[in-house]
């Protein structure tokens, strides 16, 4: 038994090895909680200009979100994926949800429980499919059914989940690399004209030089993977024009927090995200959702599962685009409002590890939702000594 995140999980493998890599992955959210926390980061005697500033109040509604939100991502953060039933592109969206608290139970709904973000680095068989290859002598994730869905969708979710660049990643059990050979793979892979959406979200959270040589000898840098996708054509697809955004938002706000300049390139980005988040408020339906109308949605007749795909992506990328003192507009609030009525129903909420992939997937996007939301709106506000009775891992930016 292993504690992890305050909760103790049974990792079924008794192996060293295993239950470190547990503990990298908890320590790298345990060092993220630790600097965000002034009161543990500093132990010094604050002065009297030191005192922190009242904490912000929420009002009653948004108080009464808050808990049906936590509520929402708890009860959810129990459905038993597991190796057996759910293919890697869905552990994937769990972890995109849950970060390094995610739990997924082996070989059967019954089974012990790993972590997930292990179960997906360990390379352990997914009904059946083992989401790391080998490409030019590093470890690559696989693209296809069951796999990745687009180029670097496995390092933005561990960007996402904040977990270290010494994480252990293996193949099959016989090579044990790290995430590091993964972010390594990615730089080698980059393209021009290439989908390179969720590779930015990757390669701005682990790389730290200012340029590196793709496997053609190729000069790129963040600023590049930037341009190229400011420089791609209108996306023909709903997904396709998210994924560029959410890569471009990560981008902006990974160079923002680190104190780096928004010009050239990142200044393009900024105006078209902000164009961007205009429009879509403005198409946004009065129930908080955006539907088959909206460009690109391509949405057939009797899909009646695309108002949530739809808003969980919309919110997903608002939720972390939009600035701090932009969260409690009625747009996002609306949002966050309709996923929290979509993924309280029955449907969403019985045995979620039986929907379609596409389902899965959708409600993964929905739930990093709320759990970004959570942490940019709703956490700075909880008083100290009182936790909330569920805190999602970190999802955002670091």
């Amino acid at each position: 038994m292993v504690q992890l995140h305050g909760r103790v999980v049974s990792l079924g493998i008794a192996t060293v090895g295993l239950l470190w890599s547990a503990a990298v992955v908890a320590r790298g959210a345990d060092a993220i909680a630790r600097a965000d926390n002034p009161v543990v980061a500093s132990k010094t005697t604050a002065k009297a200009k030191d005192i922190p500033k009242p904490k912000r109040q929420l009002s009653p509604e948004l108080s009464e979100l808050r808990d049906r939100v936590r509520g929402l991502l708890a009860a959810h953060a129990q459905q038993p994926f597991n190796t057996r039933d759910n293919v890697p592109t869905e552990i994937m969206s769990r972890c995109l949800a849950f970060g390094c608290a995610t739990e997924v139970a082996l070989e059967s709904p019954e089974g012990q429980h790993i972590n997930g973000i292990t179960c997906l680095c360990w390379n352990y068989p997914c009904a059946g499919f083992e989401i790391i290859g080998q490409s030019d002598n590093h470890l690559a994730a696989r693209i296809g059914y069951g796999y990745q869905h687009r180029p670097g969708e496995l390092l933005a979710t561990l960007a996402f989940s904040r977990v270290p660049a010494e994480y252990p990643v293996r193949l099959s059990g016989r090579t044990v690399r790290k995430v590091a050979d993964l972010v390594e793979a990615e730089k080698l892979a980059c393209r021009r004209g290439g989908d390179l959406s969720s590779a930015l979200v990757g390669l701005s959270y682990y790389v730290n030089q200012s340029e590196w040589k793709n496997s053609l000898g190729e000069t790129w840098s963040i600023e590049r993977i930037v341009e190229e996708e400011l420089n791609q054509p209108a996306a023909a697809s709903f997904d396709r024009t998210m994924n560029r955004l959410i890569g471009l938002s990560y981008a902006l706000a990974h160079q923002t927090k680190h104190n780096r300049p928004i010009t050239g390139d990142f200044e393009r980005a900024r105006k078209y995200v902000a164009d961007f988040e205009r429009f879509a408020l403005r198409r946004q339906n009065s129930d908080g959702s955006w539907g088959p109308n909206f460009p690109a949605a391509r949405v057939a007749a009797d899909d009646s599962a695309a108002p949530l795909r739809m808003t969980s992506r919309m919110a997903e990328w608002l939720a972390l685009s939009l600035p701090q003192g932009r969260l409690e507009e009625p747009g996002m609030v609306g949002a966050i409002n309709y996923l929290s009525t979509q993924l309280g129903s029955e449907h969403y909420q019985w045995n979620t590890p039986m929907l379609s992939t596409q389902e899965i997937i959708s409600i993964g996007h929905a739930l990093h939702a709320l759990a970004t939301y959570d942490e940019r709106e709703f956490r700075p506000t909880d008083e100290p000594g009182k936790p909330a009775a569920q805190q999602p891992a970190a999802t955002s930016v670091e």
